[in-house]
């Protein structure tokens, strides 16, 4: 009989000595990060993409076996069939995304492995495209690496579903220096899950001005009910993609540093892989990928289904105490991009004021919009979902009763 996973536990993250959580930390310097004077234990966390629930416990039991072993040297993935048949299972079965196992490489986390992508596949000078608002590494991976981002930014509606400006788009790709397109499917913060004809449109003015497409699809096993995640290297077969797939946000294992790129082309995987050189990944995430995706996926139904909840419960709250702050239910991911402009505007409250009522009154630390569009953002904040039931709620509650005083 399968598990039943209760999702309404409240784990305590920040004062067990044994969890070590960012997301939970009150140190100096994450209260700088969150733009507080000091976080006390008041404060409720959900500012970063991290989940408070349990792992599954298939990947429990293999992680258990993985130290009952005992010794833990360097570890490979030379002649491991069943890590990368694994992972071509996976999304096999739940996308029809026929991935050649001969096309993936392991790489210590997405964010280093963009920063290496950027290195390897750019020059300094290039330019390379973006979508604002966005994952703020995004733009450090570009501009640490002595590239130039090129902004093409998102359109939202008067109900905040964004769209893609191709038109600008197309421009920027025809640009000399512009050599790469970081794709985020489905994306952070704004949840669409990119549609095919979307994705077939951008992949086609990639082909037409030679432009490297890296895909990084993190979220995609995050999709809400009714929707279908399409990934690019299946929908443009032809295309040139490095695609970006990983188990931490899946499966809440962001801390086992587990990410695997599939390559559309030998060519790239082998540039690559001459470029970063061997890398080894831990032997718990070995076991950790392989029991994810071979026994994970009952969790995961569990997970989504309450996932969907806590956002019908955020929206309806919203709606009922705060309608004019314009929330959209993200078609992916566990976050959720709050527009607090026509509210704040109407009431003549500033951004910083916003900042503060929320971050230091109510004592809930989100993320400013900011970080996610340094040009368009100050009036917009980042909630990340994935915690108990009562826990979000609570934060909600909290914003709404700053913000009605």
């Amino acid at each position: 009989m399968a598990a039943v996973y209760n999702f309404d536990e409240v784990i305590d993250r920040r004062h067990e000595p044994y969890s070590y959580s960012a997301k939970w930390n009150a140190s100096p310097a994450t209260a700088e990060h969150c733009g507080v004077r000091q976080i006390t234990d008041e404060h409720l966390a959900l500012f970063t993409a991290d989940m408070d629930f349990r792992c599954a416990e298939p990947i429990i039991e293999a992680l258990h076996k993985t130290v009952d072993h005992g010794i833990f040297g360097y570890s490979t993935l030379d002649g491991n069939v069943r890590y990368f048949r694994a992972i071509r299972d996976w999304f096999a079965t739940r996308d029809g995304w026929d991935i050649d196992m001969d096309r993936v490489v392991y790489a210590p986390g997405t964010v280093s492995a963009l920063n290496k992508i950027v290195q390897t596949f750019t020059k300094p000078g290039d330019s390379v495209i973006v979508q604002t608002p966005v994952y703020p590494p995004f733009f450090s991976a570009v501009t640490n690496n002595g590239r130039t981002v090129a902004n093409n930014h998102l359109v939202a509606d008067e109900n905040l579903h964004y769209t893609i400006d191709f038109e600008n788009f197309e421009k920027l790709a025809a640009q000399k220096r512009t050599t790469m397109f970081i794709l985020c499917n489905p994306h952070n913060p704004v949840g669409r899950v990119w549609t095919p004809e979307e994705l077939q449109r951008l992949a086609d003015i990639c082909a037409r001005h030679r432009v490297l497409i890296v895909a990084d699809e993190i979220h995609g096993d995050l999709v809400r009910r009714g929707q279908h995640m399409h990934h690019m290297a299946e929908v443009a077969p032809e295309a040139r993609v490095i695609t970006c797939t990983a188990i931490n946000k899946t499966f809440n294992l962001a801390g086992l540093a587990a990410t695997n790129l599939v390559f559309s082309s030998a060519d790239d995987r082998d540039r690559y892989t001459a470029a970063v050189g061997h890398v080894s990944p831990s032997p718990f995430a070995i076991s950790a990928v392989v029991a994810a995706y071979e026994e994970g996926e009952d969790w995961l139904e569990q997970c989504l289904d309450y996932l969907d909840g806590t956002i019908d419960a955020v929206m309806e709250l919203f709606a009922a105490h705060l309608p004019e702050v314009r929330v959209c239910r993200p078609e992916g991911t566990y976050v959720m991009w709050f527009d607090f402009g026509p509210f704040c505007r109407r009431y003549g409250i500033s951004p910083e004021d916003l900042h503060q009522r929320i971050y230091e009154e109510a004592k809930v630390l989100l993320q400013d919009g900011t970080h996610f569009d340094p040009d368009q953002g100050s009036y917009f904040q980042r909630m990340c979902v994935p915690s108990a039931r009562s826990l979000v709620l609570e934060a909600c509650m909290r914003i709404v009763r700053v913000l009605s005083r």
